[in-house]
């Protein structure tokens, strides 16, 4: 299975719920700021790393509209028979990540 963490605006929330997820220690997020802006502008999953179930973990901007993001991996994943996670944060999510 493919695990997606899906974001808006905030690609830190979207790496700690990652992070979080794989049980790994939050100073790793620590990459450079032009990386992090880097990844924030591709509509594209970045890949994070596998859980303790062999589940693939990954992180992705879904863009304008979410919608349309989420039909397109649901239906990449039915073309290759992935099961396919999608964890669309909504901004309230983003924000109770860093309290």
């Amino acid at each position: 299975m493919k695990i997606i963490y899906a974001y808006k605006k905030n690609i830190y929330a979207a790496l700690k719920a990652a992070y979080l997820h794989l049980k790994l220690q939050e100073d790793g997020i620590s990459r450079s700021k032009e990386a992090l802006e880097k990844m924030h502008h591709q509509i594209k999953p970045h890949y994070i790393g596998l859980d303790e179930n062999l589940n693939e973990v990954y992180v992705a901007n879904y863009g304008r509209k979410k919608e349309i993001f989420n039909n397109v991996i649901k239906g990449l994943g039915n073309m290759y028979e992935e099961e396919v996670e999608i964890i669309n944060l909504t901004k309230e999510e983003e924000q109770d990540l860093f309290q």
